[in-house]
């Protein structure tokens, strides 16, 4: 990964040196996973906010939702549930009008996750039922997995 991050900052001089926005978003983000995965969230946040800056001007809704659903991931590690859920919000209107149902579906669980950390636990199986059916039409078997140790 430390090789990764190197060539992805290399990415990313070049997309600043070229004006290559769309590039550099994705630069941001793919740099952003890397340093979550290492435990550097502020880190992570701060490269994710850059994308989430340049997704706007450049009407990108895809990446949008979902630099969305990554900055919110960090802000449940860092037990901030309700910017997180906030966030989701944002990412399941865009997955919707998008079509995006993979991404939904993940949304779904993370929404479902913190629902029942707030024992809001009605709500928390409506969203993952939500999942478990757009698992089923994916054909998404890791999800219905995710969601099986989810209900427990």
């Amino acid at each position: 990964m430390e090789i990764a991050l190197r060539i992805l900052q290399q990415v990313e001089a070049l997309c600043l040196e070229l004006g290559d926005k769309d590039s550099l978003q994705r630069s941001y983000g793919n740099q952003a996973l890397i340093l979550r995965a290492w435990g550097r969230l502020e880190e992570a946040m701060a490269l994710h906010e850059k994308q989430e800056a340049l997704c706007l001007e450049l009407g990108n809704k895809n990446d949008l939702q979902r630099t969305f659903g990554n900055q919110a991931v960090i802000l449940q590690a860092r037990g901030r549930l309700k910017d997180a859920m906030a966030l989701h919000k944002k990412q399941e209107a865009l997955c919707l009008e998008l079509g995006n149902e993979d991404n939904l579906q993940r949304c779904y669980g993370n929404q479902g996750w913190i629902l029942r950390v707030w024992g809001r636990l009605e709500d928390a199986m409506a969203l993952l039922k939500k999942q478990e059916a757009l698992c089923l039409e994916l054909g998404y078997k890791d999800g219905l997995r995710i969601r099986g140790c989810l209900k427990s």
